[in-house]
């Protein structure tokens, strides 16, 4: 239960990270660094998922804060 309690605190972290970082946007938002990190972390968070969950929930913390920090 409380693994699914801190997953949800990836959205405001992702923000946070965004807020700080705002200055390099233009430059971790290109092809090398959070497209590729996503792809990768999305396909073994699924991977993960069927295998063990105690794995597969990081990784989802992880996505989902990259991705928002990503989009914000």
């Amino acid at each position: 239960m409380i693994a699914y309690l801190v997953l949800i605190l990836a959205i405001p972290l992702g923000f946070a990270l965004a807020h700080v970082t705002k200055d390099e946007k233009q430059i971790y938002s290109k092809s090398p660094y959070f497209p590729i990190l996503l792809w990768i972390l999305a396909i073994a968070a699924t991977v993960f998922y069927t295998i063990d969950k105690k794995i597969a929930l990081p990784l989802v913390f992880i996505f989902i804060m990259t991705f928002i920090w990503n989009k914000a």
